[in-house]
């Protein structure tokens, strides 16, 4: 038996055998991925600019967030509301129990409560608006004005609105802040304060305990000149 090499016969055309084959796996993947091209470019939404900018989600706005949820805290304030002289001799005999009766907890044993108060304004200065309040036995009612004003008490006092609703500290406080602005400039802002001494004011707000002492300072969600 020979082991040389057959060669072809003078005339008969060489084979290259499996070339041809090579080339049907590019083939066939260069065909499935243009079909996959052309169904993605199917099934796709193409969006202008104005779409794009309808879908993409608003980053979170404290001052939007404090005028939606105002005009709720005041109401709810108006319904919820104890009168300071039925708050004042509860306050006396024990603040911690008082305030987990009429108010929310608002952590380091502290409480927001809703409050309502009426009578005649004493004083008024830049900071602050005194009140004389019959039945009131033992506080001075005060009503802050201009940067006296807080919101955190606002903020709290519903117990609706929670630090966990926030990702950070700051949003939180700044929910304050602008509770703080909108009513500085749209109830205090707007009282008549060089005529108000001698008149007679009803105020309902929130009240914190664990501040001045003998003092019920209510800051402000709503304000009547009588």
């Amino acid at each position: 038996m020979s082991t040389a090499e057959e060669k072809p016969s003078a005339g008969t055309p060489a084979r290259r055998v499996g070339h041809g084959r090579s080339y049907l796996p590019r083939i066939i993947g260069a065909a499935i991925i243009v079909a996959l091209v052309g169904a993605m470019a199917a099934s796709t939404r193409w969006l202008n600019a104005e779409q794009v900018d309808a879908l993409t989600p608003k980053p979170f706005s404290p001052t939007e967030f404090a005028a939606q949820k105002f005009p709720e805290i005041q109401q709810k304030v108006i319904e919820k509301a104890v009168d300071a002289t039925e708050l004042a001799p509860a306050l006396a005999t024990d603040a911690a129990a008082a305030g987990a009766k009429f108010g929310v907890d608002s952590g380091s044993g502290k409480f927001t409560i809703p409050v309502k108060a009426e009578g005649t304004v004493a004083s008024v200065d830049e900071n602050w608006i005194v009140l004389d309040t019959p039945g009131v036995k033992g506080f001075t009612v005060r009503v802050p004005v201009g940067t006296t004003i807080s919101g955190n008490p606002i903020r709290d006092v519903t117990g609706d609105i929670h630090f966990g609703d926030f990702t950070d500290q700051t949003t939180y406080q700044e929910v304050a802040n602008q509770l703080k602005l909108l009513v500085q400039s749209e109830i205090m802002d707007k009282l008549p304060k060089d005529q108000l001494e001698g008149k007679t004011l009803s105020v309902h707000g929130a009240f914190t305990t664990g501040g001045a002492p003998n003092q019920i300072i209510i800051q402000p969600v709503q304000v009547e000149v009588r």
